[in-house]
């Protein structure tokens, strides 16, 4: 599957830590389109303000040490896999 610049995680790779189960890629609406057009135009970030309830998640995973941490973002950028 082709890399989309400038959008979230440009990758799913399997977690070194866990065992995760492995899926089959059987392609999208964004295969034909690449095949169509060349290349998808570019993503444009947008930036919406929002009124949280609250600033505290609540941590139910085994491997965290905690239970309650802060999250300021809702959703980013940064090439990383598990952003809300």
């Amino acid at each position: 599957m082709p890399l989309i610049k400038g959008r979230g995680a440009p990758s799913n790779v399997g977690s070194s830590r866990f065992s995760l189960p492995a899926r089959q890629v059987d392609g999208d609406w964004m295969d034909f389109r690449l095949e169509d057009e060349d290349a998808p135009p570019p993503l444009r970030t947008t930036i919406t303000e929002e009124r949280a309830r609250t600033i505290i998640t609540r941590n139910t995973s085994p491997d965290v040490g905690f239970d309650q941490s802060i999250n300021a973002y809702r959703g980013c950028e940064h090439p990383r896999n598990g952003c809300n």
